[in-house]
C-alpha cells in the first residue's frame, strides 16, 4: 500500500468517503437520542459493515470507521460508558472486515474519526478540559490498538475542545484530516466557525479566520504539520466555497473538503433536500480545481454520490 502521508503531502487526490450516520438512518436505522449512531455498532453491525462495502466500491480511498460518536462522554450519559472500548475497537474491525470483502485488492485506509460531538450535539456539556483530554487519550489509545491509519478529527469549532482535540491527535503520531465546522454568521456575509444548525444548540462562535491560526499553531506546535490536511467539514456547499479560499490563507499544506447536504432535526437527518449526484459532483469538480487534494462528503452524502465523484474526479 503507498504511504499514505507521502500520497498527502504530495497533494495527490485522495477520494473519502460519505455519511455513516446518516447513511444508517436512511437504511432505517434508529438513532440514540443522546449518542445518535454510536449503538448501531450495537444493534446493526451488519449494517455498517455493509454501508463500508458500498463506499469502498463507490471508488473512495479512506474509511471512517464508526466512532464520531463513541467517546466516553458521549456514551456514559446514553447508559453505553461500559462499551467505549468495544464500541471503538468494533467500528475499526467492521472497516476491516469491509475492506478485505469489498476492495479486491485495492489499497484503502481506515481512519479513525475523533469528534467534538457531546450528548444530543450540545458542546456545552462537555467536560472541562483535563477531563476531555483523558476521555480523547482512551479513544484515540483505542484506535492506535486496533491499527487505523489515521485520525479524521470532526465538527472542530469551539476553541477550547478543538484545540484539545488537535493536540491529543497530534501525539499520536499518525496522519491527521482536520475538518472544521462553519456557517454563515447573521450578516450572511462573515463565516463562523460554528455547531450550530437544524436546531442543535448554539456553541460559541468565532471568526473561522480567528480559529484557523488557532488549529494551525497547535498543529507547528505539536510538529504535526508534515502529516496533516486542513479543511472544511460537516458544512453547507454555499459556505464551503468561501471557507476554503480562508483555509488558503492560513495553510500551505493540503485542504480537504468534506460538506454535507440536507439538514438536521435532532436527532432525525432531514433528507428532502440532499443534493442529487451531478450537484455533488459539479460541487467536487469545483473544489479540487480551486486545490483541495482530500475530498469527500458527509451527512447526506450515499454511496451514489461518492460514485459520481469517483467518475467525475478520476474518468
Amino acid at each position: 500500500m503507498a504511504d499514505l502521508c507521502t500520497t498527502m503531502m504530495a497533494g495527490d487526490l485522495i477520494l473519502l468517503d460519505g455519511a455513516m450516520g446518516t447513511e444508517l438512518e436512511r437504511r432505517g436505522v434508529p438513532m440514540n437520542g443522546v449518542a445518535w449512531s454510536a449503538e448501531a455498532l450495537d444493534t446493526h453491525p451488519h449494517l455498517v459493515r455493509r454501508i463500508h462495502e458500498d463506499f469502498i466500491r463507490a471508488g473512495a480511498d479512506i474509511h471512517i470507521a464508526n466512532t464520531f460518536a463513541c467517546a466516553r462522554h458521549v456514551l456514559e450519559p446514553a447508559g453505553l460508558g461500559h462499551r467505549t472500548e468495544d464500541y471503538n475497537r468494533r467500528a475499526v474491525r467492521l472497516a476491516r472486515e469491509a475492506v478485505a470483502s469489498a476492495a479486491d485488492g485495492r489499497p484503502v485506509w481506515i481512519a479513525g474519526s475523533v469528534s467534538s460531538f457531546a450528548e444530543r450535539g450540545d458542546r456545552g456539556k462537555a467536560p472541562e478540559s483535563a477531563a476531555l483530554r483523558r476521555i480523547y487519550d482512551e479513544q484515540i489509545g483505542y484506535l492506535l490498538d486496533e491499527g487505523v491509519d489515521l485520525l479524521v478529527l470532526e465538527m472542530l469549532a469551539e476553541p477550547r475542545i478543538s484545540r484539545i482535540i488537535v493536540e491529543a491527535a497530534a501525539a499520536s503520531g499518525l496522519p491527521l484530516l482536520l475538518g472544521v465546522t462553519c456557517r454563515w454568521g447573521a450578516d450572511n456575509k462573515t463565516v463562523i466557525a460554528s455547531t450550530r444548525g437544524g436546531g442543535l444548540p448554539l456553541t460559541d462562535s468565532v471568526l473561522l479566520d480567528d480559529l484557523l491560526p488557532l488549529l494551525t499553531g497547535a498543529l507547528n506546535a505539536a510538529a504535526a504539520a508534515e502529516r496533516a490536511a486542513v479543511g472544511i467539514m460537516h458544512s453547507n456547499f454555499d459556505v464551503t466555497d468561501p471557507a476554503l479560499a480562508m483555509v488558503a490563507r492560513h495553510w500551505t499544506g493540503p485542504r480537504l473538503a468534506y460538506p454535507h447536504s440536507g439538514g438536521i432535526k435532532w436527532p432525525k437527518w432531514q433528507f428532502d433536500q440532499v443534493c442529487s449526484e451531478a450537484e455533488f459532483a459539479a460541487a467536487t469538480r469545483r473544489w479540487v480545481a480551486g486545490g483541495v487534494s482530500v475530498i469527500g462528503g458527509c451527512c447526506g452524502i450515499e454511496p451514489r454520490h461518492i460514485a459520481a465523484m469517483t467518475h467525475a474526479l478520476r474518468s
